[in-house]
């Protein structure tokens, strides 16, 4: 309370002494608190003042060079997409949660993160704060390289001070806490410590990059779960902020979040005709094959010709140019966020945004990073980890290992007409690949009640023929059964003329794997019948370090037979592209090439499009630790498996008799093909 003064009246001017404390003791004091009170009352202010954070940012913020390449105070007409995102972390927003899937560029940190935290720290004052993100590092990482930075370019400095006014000593900015002016505070976290932040109750919780989080941390759970626990206690005030750049399909954090919400998308009006529209990426219409989105042309080469890059409007085909956009995302232009289903929980804001919006990148880096990842001609990736990246970063998507399940339309491709099962079509075989088959090699897949049986035919260039698929079905735990292991018997001691050609050539088995992955010791037993011709392999995911190449590597079997562990996903990768790959029909077929008899069946071939090539996650703390093929339990894809060992098989023939007769210790095609053909190693007749 201010000191008070006598007034200046005439009984104070009746007092000569300044001093004379008994007569001032002696004023009317009653007359004096009315006249204090009332200047309170005419003092006090009849209205609050209640801003948004995007007219604080507007007001207030201003970007450093170092944070930005657009240095200067902030300004919502370079990214107008994030103003309607950051207005709901307000406090007069109904909203509790929002959620942002975005591609790379789209300054969502700055326009969202910095700018919700700088909001609360200088309007809001009293709110206690969350920042967390992968990693307790990164997230004091952030803290140095973005928040503090903010708070000293927006002159907010004078505000940071420590919440305990009774310590000097205590600093209102560390790497553990930054505290401010009315009581806020921001804690920095790792969702790798979760287990740390379980003592805090917080009013706002912003979660960056949630897709990098681990699913599980040891024993202390989901930490998206602990992390919306702290918010529990400011239930009806609370506010939440995910943003994040989606990763894998099906373990995705920010997807599970936008779902959840009303998913709402930016639309744009053509700068020509005005039509209403998100931008895309390059797409066709079905019926009319009209392209549209984003569009380019290709030299001769087929490489991006500069500055062919468009953006095609989707009604009336106008062709837009990167310098556009500027006019494309203006709200005064008539872009706008628009829901497009109705929310899970009617407080919770989803948004999605891609690369394509960002006035930091050209359409044209975008298409450099998709020609990177696809193969046109080929319809195929050049390069899954490149592929995910443009689903990931540019496309602002979940990556789904779609490109790696074959289809049923695919493999169906690889029927020839013009052979049957049991039938060598050599002359077929010539026309279309240059050569004869040259070799036959089988594989076993060794099962409780059958033994599933398939045998190739190799030409030059590794291009492989069906002969043959059985399964025969019985008891396989007695080596003595006719019905199964007598009936493998038969064919890996059989003559040559087990398989003979229209050109008159007859074969045998040049080499038979038996996969030992399930009853090991009967397989072994088995081999061991054979001084050569016939190996027991096992199906490993890597090369062992001793391997002298990458795909197969020998060892012994308790019966002291040769036996190899076969790197299957090497070959699944081999055997993938190659199915996937298309063939005309008149040209000489592709290396590696697959061929299948007419009357093989659409089941025998869905066979091969059971596996699903996706990202292996560790269970126990949810990181990404590379790929892996994946089978869903039950489905039969038994062919699948023998067309690897099929393949490992022809690989092993030719690196032995390279290393035997060639005297290499790597495998020469061009030498091998020569001398198995000149010399009919595998083959007898014309």
């Amino acid at each position: 309370m201010a000191t008070l003064e006598p007034p200046s009246d005439s009984s104070a001017a009746n007092r000569t002494d300044p001093h004379d404390w008994d007569a001032f003791d002696r004023y009317d004091f009653e007359v004096d608190q009315r006249r204090w009170l009332a200047d309170l009352f005419d003092n006090l202010t009849s209205e609050l003042v209640v801003i948004s954070p995007s007219e604080w940012a507007e007001t207030k913020r201003y970007l450093p060079a170092q944070l930005t390449p657009m240095p200067g105070p902030f300004r919502w007409d370079v990214t107008p997409y994030l103003k309607e995102i950051v207005d709901c972390i307000g406090l007069e927003s109904p909203v509790r949660s929002v959620a942002l899937m975005k591609g790379v560029q789209m300054a969502a940190t700055v326009g969202i993160l910095e700018n919700g935290i700088g909001y609360f720290i200088e309007h809001v004052k009293t709110a206690p704060c969350m920042f967390v993100t992968a990693d307790l590092e990164i997230a004091k990482l952030r803290m140095d390289t973005n928040i503090k930075p903010m708070i000293d370019a927006s002159s907010m400095t004078h505000l940071i001070k420590s919440d305990d006014a009774l310590s000097k000593r205590k600093a209102g900015a560390t790497d553990k806490k930054i505290s401010w002016f009315g009581g806020g505070y921001l804690l920095p976290f790792g969702a790798n410590s979760a287990q740390k932040m379980r003592s805090f109750s917080i009013l706002a919780l912003f979660r960056d990059e949630i897709d990098a989080w681990a699913r599980r941390v040891g024993k202390d759970g989901d930490p998206m779960s602990l992390t919306e626990a702290r918010t529990d206690a400011y239930e009806l005030t609370r506010k939440i902020v995910d943003v994040s750049t989606p990763l894998i399909k099906g373990e995705s954090q920010i997807e599970e979040r936008f779902r959840m919400g009303d998913q709402r998308y930016y639309y744009v009006l053509c700068v020509e005709c005005g039509h209403p529209q998100t931008l895309r990426w390059r797409r066709t219409n079905e019926v009319t094959g009209e392209v549209t989105g984003i569009v380019w042309e290709d030299d001769e080469d087929g490489n991006l010709v500069s500055g062919s890059v468009r953006y095609l409007c989707e009604e009336c085909g106008h062709p837009h140019v990167d310098d556009d956009k500027a006019k494309l995302l203006s709200p005064a232009h008539g872009a706008e966020w628009r829901p497009t289903t109705k929310a899970k929980i009617p407080t919770h804001r989803s948004y999605h945004i891609s690369k394509l919006y960002s006035p930091f990148a050209t359409w044209e880096s975008s298409v450099q990073i998709w020609k990177e990842a696809w193969d046109e001609k080929e319809s195929r990736p050049r390069d899954i980890e490149k592929l995910q990246v443009f689903y990931n970063n540019v496309l602002g998507k979940t990556f789904e290992m779609r490109g790696e399940k074959l289809r049923f339309v695919q493999v169906s491709r690889h029927r020839r007409h013009e052979y049957k099962f049991g039938e060598v079509p050599n002359e077929y075989a010539v026309q279309a690949t240059g050569s004869p088959i040259l070799l036959v090699t089988g594989a076993v897949d060794v099962h409780k009640s059958n033994l599933a049986v398939a045998t190739m035919g190799w030409t030059r260039g590794g291009r492989g023929f069906l002969l043959d698929y059985w399964r025969f079905e019985g008891d396989t735990e007695q080596l003595d059964n006719p019905e199964t292991w007598g009936k493998v018997r038969e064919l890996v001691e059989h003559p040559y003329g087990l398989y003979k050609g229209d050109d008159g050539k007859e074969y045998s088995l040049a080499l038979s794997l038996v996969d030992s992955g399930y009853r090991t010791d009967h397989v072994y037993s088995f081999c061991s019948e054979y001084e050569m011709g016939v190996i027991p392999i096992k199906g490993q995911e890597v090369p062992s370090k001793r391997a002298q190449i990458k795909e197969f590597n020998e060892y012994q079997t308790p019966h002291g037979t040769p036996a190899y562990n076969i790197v299957v996903d090497t070959y699944k990768e081999r055997l993938s592209a190659s199915l996937r790959r298309g063939w005309d029909g008149m040209s000489r077929q592709p290396l590696r090439h697959f061929n299948a008899p007419s009357n093989v069946t659409d089941e025998q071939l869905k066979e091969l499009t059971v596996e699903t090539k996706r990202e292996k996650i560790e269970q126990t703390t949810g990181k990404r630790i590379g790929w892996e093929w994946h089978r869903p339990s039950g489905a039969k894809n038994e062919l699948w498996d023998l067309l690897v060992y099929n393949t490992a098989a022809l690989d092993m023939v030719a690196f032995d008799l390279c290393r035997r007769q060639l005297d290499l210790e790597i495998i020469n095609w061009q030498g091998f093909y020569d001398l198995i053909e000149n010399e009919q190693v595998y083959f007898t007749g014309a």
